[in-house]
């Protein structure tokens, strides 16, 4: 063969040819990323449900450990802890030792746009409070059976997302310390 018929094989992408699939890539990721937001609401609900499990969960350490167990909460920094009296005492005084001997989810903070507060909802249904958080002294305290106390104690945990004011959760803790899980639904109320 001759060098005049020997023809070279190019391989590779032109810049154009590049720079199509870029914008291609680009424009479909415009349309399908928007999807995968999360919402005010679902943001909302996520942190409603860990707050209700993690108020569970310290049932749950009161009655395998037949001690008493308390959750408190802090508006002021968006936070929530939880205590084990893990000396038997009958007395919790919020300290690091109690929190760890919970073993539970020790102390933890609100996702960045989740606060305490009921946004654009009202109370839910048999709640007399306005606070945000209604239980006495901002603490749910459980005893060696499980139920709240001082006996007969209630209340609400409100939380809402600061983008959007109809995006409000509720967490009700009863006396006999079961929790109810509350959405606010512009349209229809508590639900």
């Amino acid at each position: 063969m001759s060098r005049s018929t020997c023809t070279r094989d190019h391989r590779g992408f032109t810049i154009i040819e590049l720079l199509a699939v870029v914008s291609i890539v680009g424009i479909m990721m415009a349309i399908i990323l928007p999807k995968f937001r999360v919402s005010e609401k679902t943001e909302v609900q996520l942190a409603g449900m860990q707050l209700a499990q993690d108020i569970d969960v310290a049932r749950t350490r009161a009655l395998s450990t037949r001690e008493m167990v308390r959750v408190a909460f802090t508006t002021g920094t968006r936070k929530y802890a939880g205590y084990l009296d893990e000396n038997g005492d009958g007395t919790i005084s919020e300290s690091a030792t109690e929190w760890q001997a919970l073993r539970g989810f020790g102390v933890r903070e609100l996702p960045t746009r989740i606060q305490y507060s009921r946004g654009a909802a009202g109370a839910i249904p048999g709640d007399a409070s306005s606070e945000a958080v209604s239980f006495p002294d901002g603490r749910i305290e459980f005893d060696s059976r499980g139920l709240t106390t001082p006996m007969g104690t209630r209340g609400v945990v409100y939380l809402a997302n600061e983008n959007d004011p109809y995006a409000v959760v509720a967490i009700q803790v009863t006396p006999s310390g079961n929790v109810r899980f509350w959405t606010f639904k512009q349209s229809g109320g508590w639900q």
